[in-house]
């Protein structure tokens, strides 16, 4: 008898857990997410994270890891030149297994071997903002097309102008792709008015910029319109201004951060030519996830541009204030 509840009770174990193992496998397909998504981590090396346009870069990254149920970590360096510390970031995250990368390279050819190296280890590389065009194995660049946005900022600064008038150039480190071409795309679309450009290179520092808009301004008063190859020195080109009491020269920034828009409502700031880098930051988080999957992603995905004045810049403040939660 003994030996019959014994056999009875071993069995009635099995199918007890042969009924957990189905209720456990059932909860997990009702669930919609699988396993492997949920413990996915996506390492983001930003430029910097000390200007409005990387915390909206940032901001995009983050919400595009809340709606797809992964976990972000976003780094950068306290200055976009100190490319070596990005470099290492990439570097750290590559040596921590996560499941893909978002690079916006300040140096690409010094990001080239890190990048490599990802790939080699079987991490998807998404490149945001800054195009890495030497590394073939990308999943995909995201970012504004640099050249034709500043083309555009060029146009317009072309009804303000005349044959032969002298333009100041501030822009970012010399060498950095992204900083050239807004300004070799600034420079085309006023080609055939002849203007004569003065280009200094700020490093995307504001004070940098401030001091070169007054030793330029000393040296040449007759700079007739500024243009910077992001808002950070744009903001710092007004200040130099301001400290010389010149109030006629004018502005034209280059991101579309809060505070470089709301210079331009402001009248400090005459244009800005706004990219979108809380799209940015989510379609590169999205991209990242989708390759890690196994699923087809465009290997350019353009997140666009416009020039914002006076006349058009309150609706785009009024974005930005809802990405930030503000």
């Amino acid at each position: 008898m003994k030996k019959v509840y014994g056999v009875f009770l071993l069995a009635l174990i099995f199918i007890l857990g042969a009924c957990n193992s189905e209720s456990s496998n059932e909860e997990q397909e009702t669930d919609g997410t699988p396993t492997g998504e949920q413990e996915m981590k996506i390492g983001v090396v930003l430029m910097s994270l000390n200007s409005e346009y990387w915390k909206i870069h940032e901001a995009g990254a983050k919400k595009a890891a809340s709606d797809l149920g992964v976990s972000v970590e976003v780094l950068g360096p306290a200055e976009e030149t100190l490319y070596e510390e990005q470099v290492r970031m990439v570097e750290d995250f590559i040596s921590s297994k996560v499941d893909g990368l978002v690079v916006a390279a300040s140096l690409p050819e010094a990001m080239l071997p890190a990048l490599q190296k990802a790939h080699s280890q079987g991490i998807p590389v998404v490149l945001a903002d800054a195009n890495v065009e030497s590394f073939e194995d990308r999943v995909t660049f995201i970012g504004t097309e640099n050249y034709d946005a500043a083309f555009k900022g060029g146009e317009y600064a072309a009804s303000m102008l005349e044959k032969g008038d002298k333009v100041l150039i501030i822009r970012g480190q010399m060498g950095a792709k992204v900083h050239d071409e807004r300004t070799k795309g600034f420079e085309e679309a006023l080609h055939e008015l002849g203007v004569e450009f003065i280009v200094q290179d700020a490093q995307s520092d504001r004070m940098k910029s401030v001091n070169i808009v007054e030793n330029t301004l000393t040296a040449d008063p007759n700079i007739k319109l500024v243009f910077a190859t992001s808002d950070e020195m744009a903001l710092g080109a007004y200040t130099g201004m301001s400290n010389k009491g010149v109030t006629n020269i004018p502005i034209i920034g280059f991101d579309g951060t809060p505070d470089g828009l709301d210079s331009v409502q402001q009248g400090q700031l005459t244009a800005n030519i706004a990219q979108d880098p809380f799209q940015m930051g989510y379609l590169a988080i999205e991209s990242a996830v989708k390759a890690k999957k196994g699923e087809t992603v465009e290997k350019r995905i353009d997140s666009g541009s416009e020039v914002y004045t006076k006349e058009n810049v309150e609706q785009r403040i009024e974005d930005l204030k809802n990405y930030l939660g503000k």
